[in-house]
């Protein structure tokens, strides 16, 4: 489909619309509303005017945002934590929001034309190879790794191009107003000084040893200190651009007529090495000039007399192209170290030296010969790989196992007993894979157990399909398993409610003829005062977030205690410093850096706004069930 449309560049909104597409392939599915959905069976859990949602709907979206969560987060996002986390609610909306735009596009007949489609497509830099061009090869392979036909895509960019320039329309030309510029200014950039007092854990000292008692209590109390991620076993077939590339043979003719229609890229003009004296007037260049000629040093002319930063004067080895042309014009024809007469440009009175020059060469079809080779070779794997991969999936879809299919087609094989979504076993050592580690446990934590994936083709070169023989589901370990574990993290408890309560103590004692550094040197401790702090932690600091958050919170002359994983902290809050008003210039940089934010305020209240058009029926009962 994509070579019957014509070329035409698409518009800035279709390329917005590209920056996010890669992260939309797979997590949309096949289009909400297609008319094949409208005929599945499958339970309603929403109506949107005359459109409805499908449990199948949120389970396509869902899937791919719990893998992208537990890869994040390192462990299982469990069912009850999929509703605590307003997983389910928050998809529900996406899904809500997308049928209220797909419907207003559709009362506004908006129609996207072939050629607007394929500029977009060929315009994403995601589908261009090393020259900037659009690479067909590189365009099937990221179809293929996200379960996408040509012309599903196409199909779902007549629906997804109408919906983004919607909210491009009623987006354009929103800014935030001056007034929320210098509040979050306020906000932000304020600072606070504060004498703090650090106790850590190590002031506690021995807190002794738990008996049986109390190990159990607190291992009980503490489940997820104790709790072992999901782990996977499955056995991969594999194959590399590496394991193919020895057995392509690319003949010397083959090479030549690679080397004759590249013979551009391997020729290198004259390039030529740039010192530049700049001054800032004609008459300071002249007298640069004058003083030049006289012999003086170039260098100490420059820093002394035209008063250059002396990080300015070599420009480096240069090509004419690299070069403003009005400069170019003038150091590719002067002689070795003979200074030119000055030239203006609008950044002021240029003198140039030229201390070097590099003739123009070309590479000779025997030097280029092996890279040629080499790269063709790989070119000729990947998509032997590629024709392999397909032949691989139509075998396995045929009923081949996974063993035959290896052992037919020439797979390397790999089993792996057990590991969690980080790529490490039960012992913590890291799983050793032949091919994209995260490529291949993404799948992995995708397909379920005694499942076959699909056959996959990642970027670098390679295809690999993977079977999950085990899912070990996350649990906590026994306590006779992690007591030396569960013995540490009560004696951190311990010892920090020990700080926690000296804290306390301390803060009870500061009065105001008994400040904080007198009663924290009675107790052989010391108070600092902290640098002016932001309320976003900085770790240079050493100021603890929690403490900040509470000094955020307080008045000048207010005490307040802290705790985390290494102590307990007393601090006085000394200053609030206002930061210094903006400039017309910082105010109008930072109502751009919140004009994301306030789009989407906007695109949220248009969205509110037509449910009105098209009522919006959540079916809560049927969310629960499937859910």
């Amino acid at each position: 489909m994509l070579q019957a449309i014509r070329s035409r560049a698409g518009g800035i909104v279709v390329k917005g619309l590209f920056a996010l597409l890669i992260i939309s392939f797979g997590f949309w599915g096949v289009y909400t509303n297609s008319p094949e959905n409208e005929k599945s069976p499958s339970t309603v859990i929403a109506t949107v005017g005359e459109q409805t949602i499908r449990a199948e709907d949120l389970r396509a979206i869902l899937e791919p945002t719990l893998q992208r969560l537990r890869t994040q987060l390192g462990t299982t996002i469990e069912k009850q934590q999929i509703k605590q986390f307003g997983i389910v609610d928050t998809l529900m909306g996406q899904l809500v929001d997308r049928s209220l735009l797909d419907q207003e596009a559709a009362r506004l007949v908006l129609e996207v034309s072939d050629d607007v489609i394929r500029g977009a497509i060929t315009a994403n830099p995601a589908f261009r190879g090393a020259d900037g061009r659009f690479d067909r090869n590189l365009f099937n392979q990221v179809l293929a790794m996200n379960r996408l036909s040509e012309d599903q895509l196409v199909a779902r960019l007549r629906h997804d191009i109408p919906r983004t320039d919607i909210l491009h329309a009623i987006t354009a030309g929103v800014t935030a107003p001056r007034v929320v510029v210098d509040t979050l200014h306020r906000y932000r950039d304020e600072r606070r000084i504060a004498e703090i007092v650090a106790l850590p854990l190590s002031g506690a000292g021995d807190v002794g040893q738990p008996d049986d008692s109390d190990l159990a209590k607190f291992y009980e109390t503490h489940p997820d200190l104790f709790r072992a991620p999901e782990y996977r076993g499955f056995r991969m077939a594999s194959l590399s651009a590496s394991d193919v590339e020895p057995g392509v043979e690319i003949t010397d003719a083959r090479l030549k007529r690679e080397y004759d229609d590249r013979k551009d890229d391997f020729a290198t003009p004259e390039q030529r090495e740039v010192q530049q004296i700049l001054s800032p007037s004609e008459d300071k260049a002249k007298e640069v000039e004058a003083v030049l000629a006289a012999g003086k040093d170039w260098r100490e002319v420059a820093t002394t007399i035209a008063g250059q930063d002396p990080t300015t004067i070599d420009l480096g080895l240069m090509k004419r192209e690299e070069m403003p042309r009005v400069l170019a014009d003038i150091a590719f024809e002067l002689q070795l170290d003979q200074p030119s007469q000055p030239v203006k440009t609008p950044l002021g009175w240029h003198i140039l030296r030229v201390v070097k020059i590099q003739p123009p060469a070309n590479q000779s079809f025997a030097e280029v010969k092996p890279k040629l080779a080499a790269d063709l070779a790989h070119e000729e794997a990947v998509d032997r790989l590629d024709k392999l991969g397909h032949k691989v999936d139509d075998a396995l879809a045929g009923g081949m196992s996974l063993a035959e299919a290896a052992a037919k087609f020439g797979l390397k094989t790999t089993v792996v007993e057990a590991t969690d979504i980080g790529g490490r076993n039960p012992d913590g050592n890291p799983v050793v894979l032949p091919v994209a580690a995260a490529e291949v446990l993404r799948l992995v934590f995708e397909t379920n157990q005694t499942e076959l994936s699909r056959v996959v083709s990642v970027e670098e070169g390679a295809i690999f399909v993977i079977y999950t023989d085990k899912v070990t589901p996350p649990r906590v370990k026994p306590l006779a398993e992690v007591k030396s574990k569960a013995v540490a993290a009560w004696q951190a408890d311990r010892k920090r409610d020990a700080m926690t309560k000296q804290a306390e103590a301390i803060a009870a004692s500061v009065k105001p003829d008994m400040p904080l550094a007198k009663v924290a040197g009675d107790r052989k401790l010391t108070a600092t005062v902290s640098p002016p702090l932001l309320r976003r932690s900085d770790p240079a600091n050493g100021v603890t977030p929690a403490l900040i958050a509470k000094l955020f919170a307080a008045k000048t002359g207010d005490i307040v205690t802290a705790e985390d994983t290494n102590g307990a902290y007393v601090a006085v809050l000394k200053e609030i410093k206002p930061p210094e008003a903006l400039t017309d210039a910082q105010a109008a940089q930072l109502s751009k850096e919140l004009s994301g934010t306030v789009k989407l305020d906007v695109a949220t209240e248009f969205t509110e706004a037509l449910r009105n058009r098209f009522p919006v029926k959540l079916e809560r009962q049927a969310i629960e069930q499937a859910y």
